[in-house]
C-alpha cells in the first residue's frame, strides 16, 4: 500500500495535534511510504502518541532525531527534513556517546532491484522460459504455458530438463535511491565521527542462486554461477566506484566495504558471526524457505558488521525501512553483546508515483539522476 503519516492518523481516528507529530512539517506528514499495514500507536510521553512500525521501530521527524543526537544537525541531504525516520535505540546511543564510548555506522543498498537482472532458462527440448531474478516472477507470454511458477519453483520442478541459464543485466547505472542509501550512512558517520561499514550483498545473491540450482546438472550449475557472478560483479563495481568517490569527499570517515571479492573481510564476517547466528534458536526464526537460509543469514548479521570488524558494540544501522525485520532479528541474535540501534527511512517513489524506484520498471529507474557532492 501507499500511505503517509497523515493518512495513517486519519485511518486510525487520530488528530495530528494529539500525536508527537503535532509540530512536524507538512512535507514529512505527507511523505509517501510504500509498505505493509503494520502500524500502531503507543503513548510516547507528555500525553502524546507516537507511531510504531512492526512493533519494533518508532517513527520520528528530523527535529526529533536531532533533539536526541544534536550532532545530526550537520547531516546534508536535500530531502533530509521531509523524511519520516523509523528508529530504535537512539536514546541509548546518545547516552553512550555522552559517556565517551565509540559508536559505528552500518548501511547500504541492495545489489539490484526489480526488472534489472533477467534469467533465461533454455530447456533441453529448446523451450525458453524467462524470469525476473529479484521477484522470481515468470515472464512467459500468456498462452505459451499453463505453468504458473516463480523462478525457484520452476527450477525445482524442471531441474532435470534445464540445459542452460543466461542472465541479462539491464542495470546501466545507480539510481537516486541507491545513491541515497550510500550517501546517508556516510553523512551520519561523519556527523558522529564514527567508522562506517557498507555491505554490498553480491555474495548473498549468489548463495541464493546456488541453492536454487542445487538439483540442476553440476556442469550447468557451475556455468550459470560463473555467468551470474560476471553480471553481479559488473553491478558491484558501480557501487565500489561511487564509494571510492565518496571516500574522497568524506576523508575523515573510515569506511570498510564487505563484498564477495574482498575475501579477507568476508572470512572475518563469517567467522565472527557464527556464535550468534549459527544457533538453532536463531536459525529456526529466519525463514521457512531452505533456498533462502544462507542469504538471509547474511542479511540478518550484516547490521552487526562494525562489531565483528572493529569490536565496537554500539552500532547504528542506517538503511531502508524494508530492513526492519533483519534489524529486529539481528538485535535478538546479539542480545547482551551488541547495542544495536537504527535510523531507517522509506524507499523513494519513482516518477510514476506508483512504484518505488527499487520496484519500478527498468526504464523508470532514473539511472544517474543524482550528483555526487
Amino acid at each position: 500500500m501507499i500511505t503517509s503519516i497523515a493518512d495513517i492518523c486519519i485511518d486510525n481516528g487520530r488528530k495530528i495535534k494529539d500525536t508527537v507529530y503535532w509540530n512536524s512539517c507538512r512535507e514529512m506528514l505527507d511523505f509517501k511510504i510504500v509498505s505493509g499495514d503494520f502500524y500502531e500507536f503507543a503513548e510516547s510521553g507528555a500525553g502524546k502518541s507516537a507511531l510504531f512500525y512492526k512493533n519494533c521501530v518508532e517513527i520520528m521527524d528530523f527535529p526529533m532525531l536531532t533533539q536526541l543526537l544534536p550532532q545530526l544537525d550537520d547531516v546534508s541531504y536535500s530531502i533530509r527534513d521531509t523524511l519520516p525516520y523509523f528508529t530504535a535505540g537512539i536514546p541509548e546511543i546518545a547516552a553512550k556517546l555522552k559517556a565517551g564510548e565509540k559508536v559505528a555506522v552500518e548501511g547500504g543498498p541492495c545489489l539490484f532491484g526489480t526488472d534489472e537482472v533477467m534469467v533465461e532458462i533454455i530447456r533441453k527440448d529448446g523451450r525458453k522460459d524467462y524470469f525476473d531474478y529479484n521477484t522470481g516472477k515468470s515472464y512467459l507470454i500468456p498462452g505459451e504455458s499453463d505453468e504458473n511458477m516463480d523462478f525457484r519453483e520452476f527450477v525445482a520442478v524442471h531441474a532435470g530438463e534445464i540445459d542452460t541459464l543466461h542472465f541479462e543485466n539491464r542495470k546501466s547505472g545507480l539510481t537516486p535511491q541507491e545513491w541515497a542509501f550510500i550517501k546517508y550512512p556516510f553523512e551520519i558517520a561523519k556527523a558522529l565521527s564514527a567508522p562506517l561499514v557498507i555491505p554490498i550483498p553480491d555474495m548473498s545473491y549468489a548463495k541464493y542462486l546456488e541453492a536454487v540450482l542445487k538439483d540442476v546438472d553440476e556442469k550447468v550449475r557451475q556455468e550459470a554461477l560463473f555467468e551470474f557472478r560476471r553480471v553481479e560483479y559488473e553491478i558491484s563495481d558501480l557501487y565500489l566506484n561511487l564509494i571510492e568517490e565518496l571516500r574522497g569527499i568524506y576523508k575523515d570517515v573510515r569506511c570498510e566495504v564487505v563484498h564477495e571479492r574482498n575475501h579477507e573481510l568476508c572470512h572475518r564476517f563469517y567467522d565472527a558471526r557464527a556464535p550468534y547466528v549459527e544457533r538453532n534458536k536463531i536459525l529456526r526464526s529466519l525463514t521457512g524457505i531452505p533456498e533462502k537460509i544462507e542469504s538471509i543469514k547474511d542479511y540478518v548479521s550484516m547490521p552487526a558488521l562494525p562489531y565483528y570488524l572493529f569490536g565496537i558494540d554500539n552500532v547504528i544501522e542506517v538503511d531502508s525501512m524494508d530492513e526492519t525485520d533483519s534489524f529486529r532479528k539481528c538485535r535478538k541474535a546479539h542480545k547482551g553483546s551488541l547495542n544495536l540501534a537504527c535510523i531507517l527511512f522509506p524507499e523513494l517513489l519513482s516518477k510514476d508515483k506508483v512504484h518505488t524506484i527499487f520496484d519500478a520498471p527498468w526504464d523508470r529507474k532514473e539511472y544517474g539522476n543524482y550528483v555526487v557532492e
